[in-house]
């Protein structure tokens, strides 16, 4: 924790104008170099005392792996207006992210409700696992009849493909 000074009132003597503030934070190596990360550091990782690159990269990925690309562009909407940023340049800035990963994802929301309903309701590894970012991203450039009619058509895939994951012990 880094205490902080931050202003108050000015009609208070000058010893008592200022509260301590305390932020979290952890370090991490970067390029190795130690690198203060304001934020608290993710509870899966606190027994480590700073993280290196490589760690925190596997652990991204591992959440990655749990989460939807419609989940994915719902946090960088929820990030951007937390944060209130105004655009996803600067989104993907802060996050360390290509810019064009960014936009990808949040254009996804643009999927008609059917399909994102479909998708919320059936988080099966199979479903997970076969309707990645660049699969969905084929549908919003289409018409909403013309792109449910490819998404049933990707669902008998996909259930198809899980039948031979299964066979394969995978």
């Amino acid at each position: 924790m880094v205490a902080h000074q931050l202003p108050v009132a000015n009609n208070y003597p000058p010893s008592r104008r200022t509260l301590k503030a305390v932020t979290p934070y952890h370090t991490r190596l970067v390029n190795q170099r130690k690198e203060l990360v304001f934020a608290e550091k993710p509870a899966a990782l606190r027994h480590l005392g700073s993280l290196n690159k490589k760690v925190l990269k596997q652990y991204q990925t591992l959440l990655k792996r749990e989460r939807t690309p419609l989940e994915e562009a719902g946090f960088y909407v929820q990030q951007m207006e937390s944060r209130g940023l105004k655009s996803l340049a600067s989104l993907a800035r802060l996050l360390g992210l290509p810019k064009k990963r960014v936009t990808r994802h949040v254009q996804l929301l643009g999927l008609p409700e059917p399909i994102k309903r479909f998708l919320t309701e059936h988080r099966t590894p199979e479903y997970i696992r076969y309707f990645s970012e660049g699969r969905l991203h084929e549908l919003v450039r289409l018409d909403a009849r013309s792109a449910w009619r490819c998404f049933q058509a990707l669902i008998v895939e996909a259930q198809r493909e899980a039948g031979i994951w299964r066979s394969n012990g995978q």
